[in-house]
């Protein structure tokens, strides 16, 4: 049995995953956190900077030397949460499902919150 399992954990070949399923993965997860109304734009001036890294409706990732992780995530949130736990909820969901699903950590995962959206006639 423990031959079996050594040989299924041999690499038989390349594994290479594209820096835009690391950004659907941030997106997606950052979109579960309650409190996260929807995703906001990347500012104009960011994108500017960073026009070779990969960018998903409010998700800027980039892939550094060996595979150094740095995502942004761009957000609008609820008025109705405490935006620095979401805040903190964000990042450790990001990591956590990346490092999950394709087992590369993630060195920082930066929130910036661009918003916050009242309902009509909701008081501030």
């Amino acid at each position: 049995m423990s031959e079996q399992t050594n040989q299924t954990k041999e690499s038989i070949g390349r594994i290479e995953v594209a820096p835009g399923v690391l950004a659907i993965i941030a997106l997606n997860a950052a979109q579960r956190v309650e409190g996260v109304t929807k995703m906001a734009p990347i500012p104009a001036d960011v994108a500017r900077l960073f026009r070779k890294e990969v960018r998903q409706d409010g998700v800027l990732l980039q892939v550094g030397d060996e595979n150094q992780v740095k995502i942004d995530i761009y957000v609008i949130m609820d008025p109705h949460v405490n935006i620095m736990e979401a805040s903190r909820t964000i990042q450790t969901a990001v990591s956590e499902a990346i490092n999950t699903m394709v087992g590369i950590p993630v060195n920082a995962v930066n929130v910036h919150v661009e918003d916050v959206v009242y309902t009509q006639g909701e008081a501030v």
